[in-house]
């Protein structure tokens, strides 16, 4: 059941990775706090690709984002045609999904004794395109 609290306070890795799904406009972006509960990571995030090169756009970006800020990660587990693709950042891990396969697998139901939270973008990008700003164009 996913909750209406507050995001938890996250590591860097976790963050990065929701910010990097936001960016490349990945939706239903959800937390899976699974502390305590998982020897795989603490925290999943989970986030809908409209398509398989949306899927790997993200995934090049996390790899590049990552490399970038010199933070570990263990690898990627993607296959054309699969529509699932993991990011494993050790304490953290993407699951990036196609609409009808996130459906299929139904990940958070799997992991149901975590805390789920709905992530929203602007906790982790500071410009959302689109937004109505207020400014206005002369």
């Amino acid at each position: 059941m996913t909750k209406d609290k507050s995001t938890p306070k996250l590591p860097e890795s976790a963050q990065l990775i929701a910010q990097t799904m936001f960016e490349l406009r990945c939706e239903d972006v959800k937390l899976v706090d699974l502390r305590g509960i998982s020897d795989v990571a603490d925290f999943y995030i989970v986030g809908t690709c409209g398509s398989e090169a949306q899927m790997q756009a993200v995934l090049t970006a996390l790899q590049r984002n990552f490399r970038s800020k010199k933070l570990t990660s263990l690898g990627i587990e993607y296959k054309a045609g699969v529509r699932w693709a993991v990011f494993d950042a050790v304490d953290a891990m993407a699951h990036l999904f196609e609409e009808q396969a996130r459906d299929e697998y139904a990940l958070e139901k799997l992991w149901k004794d975590g805390e789920i939270s709905d992530l929203k973008a602007e906790e982790f990008i500071s410009d959302t395109v689109g937004e109505d700003s207020g400014d206005e164009f002369i």
